[in-house]
């Protein structure tokens, strides 16, 4: 999540790589992911880039799966 959007940001780099990191750190603060969207729809508005809640949740949808699937495949794991 915090690459995709660094990238929308125009971020890249070791720079990117930072706000990656950001972005897992403030999963830790509370179960579930509100505290994720409320970070970065925050980082959103203050980059002006037109990305919608909607978005950002499909998202997370879209990169749990994948997460998903990289463990399963990783522990040997049929799913």
């Amino acid at each position: 999540m915090g690459l995709w959007l660094a990238e929308a940001f125009g971020i890249a780099g070791e720079e990117a790589d930072a706000y990656a990191k950001e972005v897992v750190i403030a999963d830790l603060e509370e179960p579930g992911i509100e505290d994720v969207v409320r970070k970065v729809m925050a980082d959103i508005e203050r980059h002006g880039v037109d990305i919608s809640d909607a978005q950002i949740r499909a998202k997370i949808d879209e990169l749990d799966d994948v997460a998903f699937d990289q463990v399963c495949d990783e522990e040997g794991i049929e799913h």
